[in-house]
């Protein structure tokens, strides 16, 4: 915790005198009495700042209590930061290191939704998921060790039942064996018990960052949950990290014990040097390890394909389905393939080959837009209409409707949350439990037939009436937006595993890929590719294929 020794009131010992601190000021980074705070609070200065009492300052863990807010460097105030570099700046860092960075951001404005932002949610559940990945693996290497106990005993039957058949000669024989099975069980138990040694760690350290994060949430100031989430962020990915060890190092492969007696074991007198042999096999490991903020993708399987420079990106015809009207898209966990047709009131579910699995008959008129909430569940957006519907794919029927500020076109779904594009209001957050609403980012301009989808810390939209890709912070802060003729009216939008933004660009029927800093544009695909009223874009990351919604028949496209 922050100190368990009594705190002073800074402003009485600057004049020699020692008065017991009833509250702390984060801002100014000292204690103060009730009768200093009332000066405090009257100072234009300081009149705004954030005061806690002592007591909920003891509370904060040290690496969070002893954030300063100042820079080391040049003894400036933070003022301002820089989302390129994903640091906090002074007015001397803008002109020393950060002068051409793109999305200098205020810094009272970026911490202003620090507590409540989505990204506070991904660490708090990160440090959820890999507390669950450490139990899965300690339960699976434990359920490992039974599996070796009982084959070691099996196996030690069946040297005993071998050796009782036949005479006193096989005693040295038998010795040696028994010796190479305990021997290679305890090599095993060995190696399990210290991994077991080192998830048991990890989990310690774990919940003291969990502590962190409680106090965090309910004692730290907007700077320091701010920066502090940046501090518990990078000691979760050392977590992280040290989890996905496990399967390069071939730490979670299946051990088995195996022993083959020898077939001319009643020539052992003559020609039988050995009673058999002890074996150790690894295969697959058995434990899935799964994120929360991936749910479509296990974790367990971390080898990622090399990322393509933005100049190499080129997609190639894969597949045209024999559907019309068609306005959104999205692709399932298992590859399906999502479409709403928009001129049948109809959701479609394919295979990949184009197959039709399922048709789900929708309750209202014009749907627009689908995205997919887990293996069984969708969300569907409709025309002229502020509720989104909830539907069980397996069933087809309705689970839950969310009412939205507005009329809702196009959206997408991320860790619990619904983000849709809300006309003349902006981009709306959802909770898929109905644990509240918000307006995430505010655009007046913001009109029908925009797209919204997210990628990483980030998320993106566009406007189709200002022919605009623009792009936030998930707290919401503006960090790049495009505009240039080589976008019209751009509908969907849809991004890669390099966060790569795809645009379908419907007034001049191309598709159009950005950079992840929005400085460069391509065009990719135009109407002798077969763009025709493209709608909605879907990504599958794990196949690298683009789904296009065109209108008069969707394509399939995959990188090359």
């Amino acid at each position: 915790m922050a100190s368990c020794s009594t705190v002073s009131c800074g402003v009485c010992e600057s004049q020699h005198t020692t008065t017991n601190a009833d509250y702390w000021c984060p801002e100014c980074d000292e204690g103060l009495c009730s009768q200093c705070l009332k000066y405090h609070n009257a100072s234009k200065a300081s009149r705004n700042h954030d005061v806690i009492s002592v007591d909920n300052y003891k509370q904060l863990p040290p690496s969070i209590a002893n954030i300063s807010t100042d820079c080391s460097q040049h003894e400036r105030k933070f003022q301002n930061y820089c989302s390129q570099h994903a640091s906090v700046c002074c007015p001397l860092c803008i002109q020393s290191n950060h002068a051409n960075c793109v999305g200098i951001l205020s810094l009272e404005n970026v911490i202003q939704t620090a507590k409540t932002s989505v990204l506070l949610e991904i660490i708090d559940q990160n440090l959820k998921d890999i507390k669950m990945n450490i139990e899965r693996v300690v339960k699976d290497r434990t359920q490992n060790l039974v599996e070796i106990k009982k084959q070691k005993q099996k196996f030690h039957d069946e040297i005993k039942q071998v050796r009782n058949q036949i005479n006193e000669h096989l005693d040295n024989l038998e010795q040696k064996i028994l010796q190479d099975l305990h021997a290679a069980e305890d090599k095993i138990k060995s190696h399990i018990d210290d991994k077991l040694g080192k998830l048991t760690e990890h989990t310690e350290k774990l919940d003291i960052l969990q502590t962190t994060m409680s106090a965090l949430k309910e004692y730290a100031s907007d700077l320091q949950t701010f920066l502090g989430n940046k501090i518990i962020e990078t000691e979760i990915r050392k977590h992280e990290l040290f989890m996905q060890s496990l399967y390069k190092d071939d730490s979670l492969q299946k051990i088995d014990l195996n022993c083959k007696i020898e077939e001319k074991i009643s020539d052992l007198m003559s020609a039988v040097t050995s009673f058999g042999s002890i074996s150790v096999e690894s295969s697959s490991p058995l434990v899935v390890l799964q994120s929360e903020k991936d749910k479509q993708a296990q974790i367990g399987t971390l080898n990622h394909a090399p990322s393509t420079t933005f100049s190499d990106i080129k997609l190639t015809l894969k597949r045209k389905f024999e559907y019309t009207g068609v306005t959104g898209c999205s692709f399932s966990s298992t590859g399906d393939i999502f479409l709403i047709d928009h001129s049948k009131n109809r959701l479609l579910i394919l295979n990949e080959s184009g197959t039709l699995k399922s048709e789900i008959l929708l309750s209202k008129n014009y749907p627009v837009d689908i995205t997919c909430i887990d293996d069984k569940t969708v969300a569907v957006s409709f025309h002229n209409s502020d509720h989104i519907q909830i539907i069980n794919i397996l069933t087809k029927i309705i689970d839950s409707m969310i009412k939205t500020y507005s009329d809702s076109h196009c959206l997408c779904y991320r860790d619990g949350n619904l983000f849709s594009c809300n006309a003349s209001i902006g981009i709306q957050r959802e909770n898929v439990s109905g644990n509240g609403s918000s307006t995430l980012i505010k655009d007046a301009t913001m009109s029908p037939w925009s797209f919204v989808t997210t990628s990483k810390d980030k998320i993106m939209y566009s406007n189709y009436i200002n022919s605009t890709v623009t792009c936030c912070s998930l707290a919401g802060q503006k960090m790049w937006e495009y505009k240039d003729q080589l976008i019209r009216n751009p509908r969907g939008i849809a991004v890669d595993k390099d966060s790569n933004v795809y645009i379908a660009s419907s007034g001049n029927n191309s598709i159009i890929v950005l950079s992840s800093d929005g400085k460069q544009a391509r065009k990719l695909l135009g109407r002798a590719d077969g763009i025709d009223s493209s709608f909605g874009l879907a990504f599958d990351i794990k196949k690298e294929n683009l789904l296009v919604a065109n209108y008069n028949g969707p394509v399939l496209y995959e990188i090359y």
